[in-house]
């Protein structure tokens, strides 16, 4: 008897999930964006969350919580309720953070249920076209000599943040990283020659490099971008430097497989879309896609990586 009151117990609990998965959505759906507006996180949040509310038939409120390196954000997704109607866009920072943080106030495995990858996203060097660093070789030289260099990016613990980090090391270089609260601090700061030069993915810098007010130098990736085919790689000019960003949605652990799965389908869709792929190229972003378990797979080989990284380069979250 005693078993069969805690089976209802635990099938009444399970009805309101089951019945929600059935009909979902019926309401808005919140997307949490854990940097400030104008980034590359949030554009394309805000490119996903656009094309995919006529496919839902519902509106998709993109919400910006910055702060403490995403966590701020990514916290508020793992205590709502997993119904589906608060989401998370992820970034690499689920993968980086726990190379930084001994107390993270989450565990991405145990709190956070993957649903796609959006976007993988290259990492340039930028430099203000008003400044007296003109190209790569120029930067390298101003970098040895003299008073320490400064760069933005958008956080600390970033994957700009390592990369800056790393290609440092590689170019046995005098600069010092000045972390922002998003991109869009990071290319002003930049084109108001606050800073020497930033680290970034190019969406951000897009408006601006298009207006000529700044300039990529260089990317770090396997291979050049489409959508700058002049500007060389790190490995190209010497130094085998790779980071790339990438941006996914999550759900709360315990979101309805179904609900999950709908999201999967229709995100994926939206990907696939000529007007949203050639949107993301045009912005220096790789569009991705695949299962809930592919993201899930690339989050924890990502984790494994820039743990190793940070470790190995003996990187402080000060810098």
């Amino acid at each position: 008897m005693k078993m069969l009151k805690q089976s209802l117990i635990g099938l009444s609990l399970l009805l309101p999930l089951a019945c929600i998965a059935k009909s979902y959505p019926e309401q808005p759906i919140r997307l949490i964006v854990p940097y400030a507006a104008g980034g590359g996180t949030d554009i394309a949040a805000r490119m996903v969350a656009q094309e995919l509310s006529p496919r839902l038939e519902q509106t998709i409120i993109v919400e910006n919580k910055a702060g403490a390196a995403t966590q701020i954000g990514t916290t508020q997704v793992v205590r709502a309720k997993p119904d589906g109607y608060t989401l998370l866009m992820g970034t690499a920072n689920l993968a980086t953070n726990t190379a930084f943080y001994d107390n993270l106030p989450y565990s991405v495995s145990r709190d956070l249920t993957a649903v796609i990858q959006i976007t993988d996203v290259p990492v340039y060097i930028f430099v203000s076209t008003d400044s007296p660093i003109k190209d790569f070789a120029s930067l390298i030289v101003a970098a040895k000599k003299g008073e320490s260099l400064t760069y933005a990016t958008a956080g600390v613990g970033s994957i700009p943040h390592l990369a800056g980090e790393i290609f440092s090391r590689e170019a046995k270089l005098n600069i010092s990283h000045v972390p922002y609260k998003g991109s869009s601090e990071a290319v002003i700061a930049l084109i108001s020659g606050q800073v020497a030069f930033s680290v970034d993915n190019l969406p951000p810098a897009y408006g601006q490099v298009k207006a000529g007010r700044i300039k990529p130098l260089a990317i770090a990736a396997k291979k050049r971008s489409l959508t700058f085919p002049d500007i060389p790689t790190l490995e190209e000019l010497g130094y085998p430097v790779e980071a790339s960003s990438w941006w996914g949605v999550m759900a709360p652990a315990g979101t309805p497989e179904k609900i999950i799965t709908k999201l999967n389908t229709e995100i994926g869709a939206v990907i696939a879309e000529p007007k949203v792929r050639n949107y993301f190229i045009e912005q220096g972003m790789n569009p991705v896609g695949g299962s809930p378990q592919q993201f899930t797979q690339h989050i924890a080989a990502e984790t494994n990586k820039w743990q190793k990284t940070v470790k190995d380069a003996d990187i402080k979250i000060g810098n």
